[in-house]
């Protein structure tokens, strides 16, 4: 395991990767930045019907624009789209970006939850909070739990007279040999409850009166056997996220790579995928590490590994003290 792996196990161990959370308090929202240096080849795979996202048809499949020099993840649902002003602003002003030049021009994708309470949120600069987060982006360890896009964040809300629990943002990396890493950085929103797969125990959702957790199944038998389907499902839910890797990956390659990363979420949250969700994963290649020769199935490896990072960020989300 290397230095960097050991003694940061966040998305930020991978090289090239920065991370900036920036938060609105008083409207419980708030947005986190991704900044790739150089800029990273992209991909973009979202799976939930109801996807908030912004610049995603560059990044797909047979497109030529897909290097990238940051990613917004954020609150305000379409409000926060934003976000893609102040990062803008800030690629420009600090020379990462260009304002002439097809292949120098800003390139900023990202996606948005719903964490909306009341009306205030069109009070909220998201432009400001991304700009602010980028300013403060680091390859240090990332911040966990409420903070950044996962303020406002908040997991199972699935049923009428429960109550859900805290979601929030959660990060975690693994080492594939030689200095090569896979990492992933998730905002956990979602309609389902979160799962740890390495204790088997629901740890995160939708709660009764008494506190204890309910599971989707038993709550939807229970509106089944009452006649009682309406309501079963409430709000908008998205968990979205990045996974990330310093090995050389087509830009095929990533899709693949960002397919497989939502294995993760089927991990990790329990229902996911709905008819309601924005569930989003992205994928980057931040640096041109060849390949080793003994990984000629690149994409294969980090896929696996990504979906385990995956499963792994959504459960620090909700378990970190921040």
């Amino acid at each position: 395991m290397s230095d960097v792996i050991s003694s940061n196990r966040t998305i930020t161990a991978v090289p090239g990767v920065s991370v900036g959370h920036a938060v609105d308090h008083k409207h419980a929202t708030g947005s986190t930045v991704v900044l790739f240096s150089p800029d990273a080849d992209m991909a973009c795979d979202p799976r939930g019907g109801w996807p908030g996202t912004f610049d995603t048809h560059s990044i797909d499949v047979a497109k030529r624009f897909t290097r990238k020099h940051a990613l917004f993840l954020t609150g305000g649902d379409v409000f926060g789209l934003d976000c893609a002003t102040g990062l803008r602003r800030f690629l420009l002003e600090t020379g990462r970006a260009s304002a002439v030049g097809a292949g120098d021009l800003p390139g900023v994708v990202g996606a948005d939850i719903y964490d909306i309470k009341d009306a205030g949120v069109t009070e909220v600069d998201y432009s400001l909070l991304a700009y602010t987060a980028a300013k403060h982006a680091s390859t240090g360890v990332v911040a966990q739990g409420k903070v950044g896009a996962g303020l406002g964040a908040t997991v199972g809300k699935f049923g009428k007279g429960l109550r859900p629990s805290n979601g929030g943002c959660g990060s975690y990396a693994m080492p594939l040999g030689e200095g090569l890493v896979v990492g992933a950085l998730v905002v956990t929103n979602a309609l389902g409850n979160v799962y740890d797969k390495r204790n088997g125990k629901t740890i995160a959702g939708a709660r009764n009166m008494n506190g204890e957790i309910v599971e989707y199944i038993d709550e939807l038998s229970k509106k089944v056997a009452g006649n009682e389907i309406r309501g079963a499902v409430s709000g908008r839910s998205t968990t979205i996220g990045l996974v990330a890797t310093n090995i050389a990956l087509s830009h095929e390659e990533l899709v693949k790579v960002s397919q497989m990363a939502h294995d993760g979420l089927a991990m990790s949250v329990r229902p996911v995928h709905m008819s309601r969700d924005g569930d989003t994963i992205f994928a980057a290649s931040t640096t041109a590490n060849e390949r080793p020769k003994w990984l000629p199935e690149a994409a294969d490896a980090v896929g696996s590994l990504a979906a385990e990072c995956v499963a792994q960020a959504v459960v620090n989300s909700v378990k970190s003290p921040v």
